[in-house]
């Protein structure tokens, strides 16, 4: 009789500390899975009016943090449409190295760069029906970072996403989209760096450009801000 009791009680105990492990490590596995949210959302006509928008998403993904401020990667992702197969049709970084990926320090709970990524709105900046989206992208490191303007738009027979044009800039840039019949433009605006300028010194501090597309190029009046074009278009 003793015997049987002491055998449940040990039964007992060995169950308890199994299932006190079970949990333990099911916390220790959310701990280490890093936290990812969805920061905005967008449905783009990239294949013009009437047809199956594209789900634009930014999310960011937490690394790490310090004292003070949590680290994170951001990314920008497209949803094909379920009519073109579904799937994603692009993604930064990955696809395309419009955004950097974040990495740590050595020796030090840091990450880098800091990021941020934002959709600013859709146009018809090239000619047909199709339409391109408008993101701005900021990064920094230890100095006052870069800023970047893109437009996404599909590509070939229409079943991907790439970047079409960006313009790049040290510390700031910020653009407006300006509507016209012949095709949206951009209107960029930020400090102006002649080649030998100093971060801290920019030649011109506002300065102002317009991004057009015509006869078959991108044109960028007067030439102020770097501009990237694709090696595939």
């Amino acid at each position: 009789m003793l015997y049987r009791h002491a055998s449940r009680l040990l039964l007992a105990v060995a169950l308890s500390l199994l299932c006190a492990v079970t949990a333990l490590r099911s916390v220790a596995s959310a701990k280490s899975t890093p936290a990812r949210r969805v920061v905005a959302t967008r449905s783009v006509d990239f294949s013009g009016l009437g047809h199956a928008p594209w789900l634009v998403r930014v999310t960011t993904e937490a690394l790490g943090r310090d004292a003070s401020r949590t680290f994170e990667q951001w990314r920008i992702e497209v949803d094909r449409p379920k009519t073109l197969g579904g799937g994603i049709a692009y993604q930064t970084p990955g696809t395309d190295m419009l955004l950097d990926r974040v990495e740590k320090a050595n020796g030090a709970n840091l990450w880098f760069p800091n990021q941020e990524a934002q959709l600013l709105g859709a146009g018809r900046f090239l000619p047909g029906v199709r339409r391109q989206l408008l993101v701005r992208i900021y990064q920094s490191g230890a100095d006052c970072g870069s800023a970047t303007i893109a437009l996404l738009g599909l590509r070939g027979k229409g079943s991907s996403i790439g970047r079409l044009v960006s313009v790049e800039n040290a510390c700031s840039l910020d653009v407006q989209i300006a509507r016209s019949a012949r095709g949206d433009e951009l209107i960029l605006s930020g400090p102006y760096y002649a080649a030998n300028a100093a971060l801290c010194c920019p030649t011109k501090l506002h300065a102002e450009a317009r991004l057009l597309y015509r006869g078959g190029h991108w044109i960028e009046r007067p030439q102020l801000f770097k501009l990237v074009l694709p090696t595939v278009q």
